[in-house]
């Protein structure tokens, strides 16, 4: 039964109660009703989650071109410089925002922002919060925000099942509430922030929300996805039999801390000019390297030689370790590489206008260019805030004048049998996501999983429930996830050829995935 208890004359939709949702319904509410739907409840989001802190210039001896730069050299040649360039200019003015919205970030005694040093950063620019606790801070600022919004209307519990179109548009969604059942919303605008996917791998430290069903709702609706084969591992998780892989944040590598193999050398040193904080993949499988260079491998990240309080500076790393018999102030912390950031994801232009009219995206389930083949540490929070602040503003211009329809632009109408994949369980599925297309990938791997993965479908049929849904999407993601590495024959970012172990030039592009198009439609930053 379709429940039709809440009616609105077609307000803006937004999905996700992250840094980039909360933000872009915040703007937009400043001019019209919104609707902002969470499958859970409104605190449940991966931001929350987020320690390090944001990156921006805020020093006068930093600059935008610097942060550019530094940015384009992570990303190894899959960026959009124009995208970036919007990033690190407006970086400043998205902070201030927050600020004024209620974050507050820590200062000195004098009353001045603390900036932290972070991986493939050329100068300090991170800004925190509770010293580990950034995320927390800005999702407990933006969530007081929109509750006392009169113009934006919560719906906690309320988990989107389609982005419905009508004549090439967006024209609304259905949903399923827990407490109505399922329901149908007309909308004409739908940004969607929905976050990561970092659930479709055994190891993550995603809470288990992520599971990437805003980037298959696009997908399905006809919008165009970019840059699928490139997921971010972070380098450093704790890793205890039995234990939640609870993230390391790398602003402790940043304070000094140093990665240390059983024999206690730092195995960094020779791997890269940056040593510990050098960018995140190849840090990741340097570590991993060491973890399987024998038997009983094992890894740590050693802190004792730090000069700040480390109950002070990371007090939710501190006491998290500390519950687990591990003081940091006296012994390494066993770490592994875990998935951590979905780079890919809904292509978007530099104002989130996705390539079906009416769907906008920000945050991590939108491609914007910012990150290309590897993201810069710290600049998740910072694009999140930058680009929903723009997509805002494109829905306010696109009020005035509908955008055209792009060509290509279609509903997915692909006819799939049945086949194995579609009865592997959700560990069946991560055990499998993890082993053949992680952080180390061959053809023969790619293909295997693919393999597994045959004739999963592409329309949800099972009764309703949160977990069939999630499982539903997470194994669409990782049929796209594998597809896009297998044709990318070579290693660049954050995806990895152990058969094809370096750059190649000619396949510096990013691969466009199309549900009505067989063959990649290919767009070179070269």
């Amino acid at each position: 039964m379709v429940s039709s208890k809440r009616v609105y004359p077609t307000p803006v939709a937004v999905i996700g109660s992250g840094l980039a949702g909360l933000l872009a319904a915040t703007h937009v509410a400043q001019q019209q009703p919104v609707i902002l739907l969470t499958k859970r409840r409104l605190r449940d989001s991966n931001t929350k989650y987020s320690q390090g802190g944001i990156a921006a210039v805020w020093s006068d001896e930093d600059s935008p071109a610097q942060h550019t730069e530094d940015t384009l050299e992570a990303g190894a040649g899959l960026c959009d410089r124009k995208a970036v360039e919007v990033l690190t200019e407006n970086g400043k003015e998205a902070i201030l925002k927050l600020i004024e919205l209620g974050t507050n970030f820590d200062q000195d005694t004098q009353g001045r922002y603390l900036l932290g040093l972070e991986g493939a950063h050329s100068m300090p620019r991170i800004l925190h919060a509770g010293g580990d606790a950034t995320g927390a801070e800005i999702q407990r600022a933006l969530m007081t925000q929109a509750r006392q919004n009169p113009n934006i209307e919560i719906w906690e519990g309320a988990f989107v099942t389609e982005i419905v179109t009508k004549e090439g548009r967006v024209a609304g969604l259905r949903y399923h509430d827990e407490q109505t059942g399922e329901g149908f919303q007309e909308a004409s605008q739908v940004i969607l922030a929905t976050g990561g996917a970092g659930q479709v791998y055994r190891y993550t430290s995603n809470p288990e929300m992520a599971t990437g069903e805003g980037a298959v709702l696009a997908y399905l609706a006809g919008a165009e996805l970019m840059d699928m084969e490139f997921f971010q591992f972070h380098p450093t998780a704790l890793c205890l039999p039995n234990t939640p892989n609870f993230l390391i944040s790398e602003a402790v590598r940043g304070e000094g801390a140093v990665l240390r193999n059983l024999e206690g050398e730092a195995f960094m040193e020779n791997q890269h000019p940056l040593k510990d904080l050098a960018p995140r993949d190849i840090v990741a499988r340097a570590i991993t390297h060491e973890i399987f260079k024998r038997q009983d491998g094992q890894v740590f990240l050693d802190a004792t030689g730090l000069d700040c309080d480390l109950e002070t500076r990371f007090p939710t790393i501190f006491r998290t370790c500390l519950q687990h018999g591990i003081d940091i102030r006296k012994e390494g912390i066993p770490i592994t590489p875990v998935a951590h950031y979905f780079m890919g994801g809904v292509s978007t232009d530099l104002w989130g206008r996705s390539s079906l009219p009416g769907l906008y995206a920000c945050g991590e389930v939108a491609r914007t260019g910012v990150h290309g083949s590897n993201r810069l540490a710290s600049n998740s929070l910072l694009e999140g805030a930058v680009f929903a602040l723009r997509v805002g503003d494109a829905v306010f211009e696109d009020q005035k004048q509908k955008p055209e329809i792009w060509e290509r632009a279609c509903s997915f109408s692909g006819e799939y049998p049945e086949g194995e994949g579609n009865h592997l369980s959700a560990e069946q599925f991560r055990n499998l996501m993890w082993e053949n297309a992680g952080l180390i990938r061959t053809k023969e791997n790619l293909q295997e999983l693919l393999r597994q993965l045959a004739g999963i479908p592409y329309r949800f049929q099972e009764p309703f429930s949160a977990q069939n849904f999630e499982l539903f999407a997470m194994k669409i993601m990782g049929k796209l996830i594998a597809e896009a590495a297998l044709k990318r024959e070579e290693s660049r970012g954050g995806h990895y050829r152990l058969d094809f172990p370096l750059p190649r030039k000619e396949q510096c592009f990013s691969n466009t995935t199309h549900p009505c198009l067989s063959v990649a439609i290919n767009r070179d930053f070269s």
